[in-house]
């Protein structure tokens, strides 16, 4: 699945309150609702968002369905995340490493450099 359907899967709290407790151990829908104080209905809804997600698996025993975390599927979103803070982070830097082309620089010209750097050093903190 890709990053958006696992963002939008864990945007909701009702599921992130149930991929806890499914970290804690394997539930049934039963227990789930009972843990969770949700009707079976919606507990049904948020269930299907996370399988949809891959972020929930299930498994069959009679008629009972066991419910268990996924969450290797949380890796490519995590990757993700990584990526873009290193991006922001390389962005950040270059503006202060890399040098406007300039033909001939003044004392003035420098003079604005200096303090647009100061302004938007400030303006960081």
């Amino acid at each position: 699945m890709g990053v958006q359907t696992t963002l939008s899967a864990l945007s909701d709290p009702a599921r992130r309150e149930i991929l806890q407790l499914l970290r804690q151990r394997i539930m049934n829908a039963g227990e789930l609702a009972e843990a969770t104080g949700l009707s079976a209905s919606r507990l049904s809804y948020h269930l299907r968002k996370l399988k949809e997600a891959e972020l929930v698996t299930d498994s069959r025993d009679g008629t009972t369905i066991w419910y268990e975390p996924n969450l290797t599927v949380l890796d490519d979103t995590i990757v993700w995340m990584k990526e873009l803070q290193r991006n922001n982070a390389v962005s950040k830097a270059s503006r202060y490493t890399t040098k406007p082309a300039r033909s001939k620089t003044t004392l003035s010209d420098s003079r604005t450099i200096a303090t647009e750097a100061v302004r938007d050093e400030k303006a960081q903190k």
